[in-house]
């Protein structure tokens, strides 16, 4: 599974959301997984452009 981790800082319980992440992290052969830190910074037109192809061709996008 393609899992993309957004780190925004917008998700009220990110110790929830962090101890999940940690567990799929765990098991790296089945899960491939990509973290994106867009808190406080403007994106590059190229950053934005990988981040847009990570998030389409993910599985599944996790907000933390």
């Amino acid at each position: 599974m393609r899992i993309v981790i957004l780190e925004t800082g917008l998700f009220p319980d990110r110790q929830t959301v962090e101890g999940a992440v940690a567990w799929l992290e765990e098991d790296l052969a089945a899960h491939s997984l990509s973290r994106h830190d867009v808190r406080g910074h403007i994106l590059t037109e190229q950053e934005c452009d990988g981040l847009l192809d990570a998030i389409l061709t993910a599985d599944l996008v996790v907000t933390v």
